[in-house]
């Protein structure tokens, strides 16, 4: 697995992501390389395949929304990482 190789599946899911957003919105798309292998209900679905295709090579498994998913971590957001008892 390569950086490289990320960027690219990457590069070819952004440049895609519109166009699936037509035919398979909320769906987990699953990439390898620059081609669409399937799209999948759930996460768990789309992984179990790619691990099945392509075991400990790299694929990638995005979810097809128009916007990626924003990740937050409370303890950072409230300011709790270095909070002391009362």
């Amino acid at each position: 697995m390569s950086i490289d190789q990320i960027r690219e599946e990457i590069a070819f899911f952004e440049e895609n992501r519109a166009a699936w957003l037509q035919t398979y919105p909320g769906k987990f798309a699953l990439v390898k390389g620059r081609k669409l292998i399937d799209t999948f209900t759930t996460f768990p679905e789309a992984y179990t395949k790619g691990v099945e295709l392509f075991g400990l090579e790299s694929f990638l498994v995005r979810p097809v929304f128009p916007e990626d998913p924003k990740a937050t971590v409370p303890a950072l957001t409230l300011n709790l990482i270095n909070a002391r008892p009362l």
